[in-house]
């Protein structure tokens, strides 16, 4: 019997005063806890619905950076094709402006060396005829003599006011 007075002093009536604790205690609380569990609840669903609307959105967010990120290939293979593009008709445009300066310059020199060409054969012949006009000029002074000069001369007058009637 002994054995049997230990069993319920040892576990039943602890067991039972926390039973009767328990039952009074969620008798007295009941409205509080359901509050409280109600709260926590609907705390719960709420963080559980911000964290879905946050997945969703960082799904939708790496979705959208994803398909940049795929697209970004073809973006930079469509700048490549563009820059070739661009530095092509830049480099075709430098060219024909280069052809056309140096067919400028070309023109240009050329017209500068047929001035200059001319130029020179009007500088010779004025040479020429001076220094045939001065060798003359000597030859008449040294070979010549005063009467033969006078005839020249007058004749040369002659010569000049025939031209002027004209």
């Amino acid at each position: 019997m002994d054995h049997h007075l230990d069993f319920t002093n040892a576990v039943a009536i602890p067991y039972f005063n926390f039973f009767v604790f328990a039952a009074a205690f969620i008798f007295f609380f009941r409205k509080s806890l359901l509050k409280m569990a109600t709260s926590r609840r609907d705390a719960f669903l709420s963080a559980s619905k911000e964290a879905a609307e946050s997945l969703n959105s960082a799904r939708k967010t790496f979705d959208e950076v994803k398909k940049r990120l795929d697209s970004l290939d073809q973006e930079l293979a469509s700048f490549r094709q563009q820059s070739d593009a661009a530095a092509h008709a830049d480099a075709k445009r430098i060219s024909e402006e280069t052809e056309r300066f140096a067919k400028q310059i070309k023109e240009e020199t050329a017209r500068l060396a047929v001035e200059a060409v001319e130029r020179a054969r009007r500088e010779l012949r004025e040479e020429v005829v001076t220094a045939a006009k001065s060798l003359a000029a000597e030859r008449i002074e040294k070979n010549l003599d005063g009467a033969a000069k006078e005839k020249i001369f007058n004749a040369r007058i002659v010569d000049a006011g025939a031209m002027r009637v004209l």
